[in-house]
């Protein structure tokens, strides 16, 4: 049997060309060997020729396996030019995995890249002109894009960028490749290996009921083996320290209760007269999120957006927002990190709720740390070295915290919560992960008597996703069985009933979700 495929740690590093550079440079560098991850890049080396769909579970490294294909690859004669694609704030943790534990430095974003060696660049920067034009003129024996599930509309530029880059392999790795709907899925397989599901008609009449209705499942299963490697936590047997989830609920203010009421009667009006003329909702999925984040948040967006979507009674609700200066979360949320000695992560979804939160917490004597995506890649490096160095508080929004490792931290905070349950998980997944050696404390704080309160009931109480592995491809294909995002739903909870009905059809909702997960367990025999 093959060793890569058996488990075995030591006989199957032992069958890597890569591994008699490999093991002194990872013996200095204290590397853990993980059967997953030479199973991993056995079978995207042998079984997929080196061409693949990259999608471990959050915090299973991902960057590692991907090196080690890399360095196969070279050391079989197959690769002499590798080009590397990630998010800008990705640029100098990829940077860094390659020189400690591979021993290689890289060509950074070079406007013409080289002959020979690896090119690592972000895809932001190397898609736009005049790079863009040089790098698509190369002929790369390798090319690896992380965080892919940016290349999933085949409309973006993003896609085409990629697409026009001519390559022996690719390699895309994601954690999530499937957000929305299954034509995301059928463009990331088409980059990689086209002739799996032919035409997009081909694969929308094997496969496809509706846009988030998948037929054939066991057959799309199947097929899917021939191009994506993929493991669960449970899978990869990792024991990862124990994580323990708490709730902090906190009481609004007059003033914030006030303007709570207000902005959702307007949102109610709002949403029934869109419906009737079938109008996007999603602006006001986006407020009614703001609206349990911060005033501050709220404030900007209504600002933005003037009278258009709540009419003359838009500016007395911009106004009420403004007034309110001080935010009982954010008391809350100072009290509790004032009491910790450990290094804290905090996310927030908004730029105007990261920088009053990180004011509030600096006023408490607190250390401060900020990312967000609109930062210079040399500004994010700066901020992330000095988390590492002294701890404190790293207040990040979500594009601020994309892919990155920070297992100096051991406590989450959810300031405010993403409706998505897979984007909640990759949240903790930047602290629980790999290399984390401590307990890890997920803190969600939420308003009581809000549409947040019942968020985090379902999230939490009702079908234990902190707790339950999520991001299975078989759960989220039977997630997306469903009529409708969950976003639209919940919305539609809020925004169409009060009281006891809002928990019933919570409940409801719960029930499908724990149903179909049971359902998708028990069929695979785990």
């Amino acid at each position: 049997m093959d060793p890569l495929i058996d488990g075995n740690v030591d006989s199957a590093a032992a069958t890597l060309r890569a591994w008699p550079r490999l093991e002194p440079i990872w013996r200095r560098a204290r590397v853990v060997r993980y059967p997953h991850q030479l199973k991993a890049a056995g079978e995207i080396v042998n079984r997929l020729e080196g061409s693949a769909l990259l999608a471990d579970e959050v915090g299973l490294g991902k960057t590692i396996e991907a090196g080690l294909v890399l360095e196969e690859l070279r050391a079989r004669g197959e690769v002499r030019l590798a080009l590397i694609l990630c998010p800008a704030g990705l640029l100098s943790q990829w940077r860094d995995e390659l020189r400690t534990k591979f021993a290689r430095q890289v060509a950074l974003q070079p406007r013409v890249p080289p002959a020979s060696g690896i090119v690592l660049a972000s895809l932001d920067w190397a898609k736009r002109p005049p790079q863009a034009g040089a790098y698509q003129a190369r002929q790369w024996d390798l090319v690896i894009v992380d965080e892919a599930h940016h290349l999933k509309s085949q409309r973006s530029q993003n896609h085409r960028f990629v697409a026009g880059l001519p390559r022996r392999r690719m390699l895309l790795i994601t954690a999530t490749p499937i957000q929305n709907e299954l034509a995301e899925l059928y463009h990331l397989v088409a980059l990689v290996k086209p002739a799996v599901f032919g035409s997009y008609m081909q694969f929308y009449r094997r496969f496809l009921l509706a846009p988030r209705r998948p037929r054939n499942v066991d057959e799309l299963r199947q097929e899917l083996s021939g191009v994506m490697v993929r493991r669960t936590r449970q899978e990869a047997n990792i024991a990862l320290p124990e994580r323990k989830v708490e709730l902090l609920k906190v009481d609004l203010t007059p003033p914030e209760r006030e303007l709570y009421e207000r902005a959702t009667r307007l949102l109610v009006q709002a949403y029934r007269e869109r419906r009737a003329q079938q109008e996007t909702i999603l602006p006001l999925v986006l407020i009614q999120r703001e609206l349990c984040s911060s005033s501050f948040a709220l404030a900007e967006t209504l600002e933005r957006m003037g009278p258009s979507w709540f009419g003359p009674e838009a500016r007395d609700l911009l106004h009420c927002a403004q007034e309110i200066r001080q935010n009982q979360k954010a008391e809350a949320a100072r009290a509790l990190l004032c009491g910790m000695r450990e290094p804290a992560l905090v996310f927030t979804e908004y730029r105007a709720t990261q920088m009053y939160l990180g004011r509030q917490l600096e006023e408490a004597g607190l250390e401060v740390h900020y990312l967000h995506g609109g930062q210079v890649q040399r500004q994010r490096g700066m901020e992330i070295d000095a988390f590492r160095r002294r701890g404190g508080v790293l207040v990040a929004t979500e594009a601020g915290g994309q892919g990155l490792n920070l297992q100096t931290a051991s406590v989450v905070v959810n300031y405010d919560l993403p409706w998505n349950p897979m984007r909640v998980e990759q949240r903790i997944g930047r602290v629980h992960r790999l290399g984390q050696t401590r307990e890890v404390r997920i803190l969600n704080l939420c308003a009581r008597d809000t549409v947040e309160e019942h968020v985090l009931s379902l999230l939490h109480e009702k079908i234990d996703m902190f707790r339950r592995v999520i991001g299975d491809l078989d759960v989220i294909l039977r997630h997306l069985e469903h009529e409708k995002p969950l976003e639209s739903q919940l919305l539609e909870i809020f925004l169409t009933e009060s009281g006891q009905s809002i928990e019933s059809r919570m409940d409801d909702l719960a029930r499908k979700v724990r149903r179909g997960s049971v359902q998708e367990v028990a069929g695979r025999g785990v």
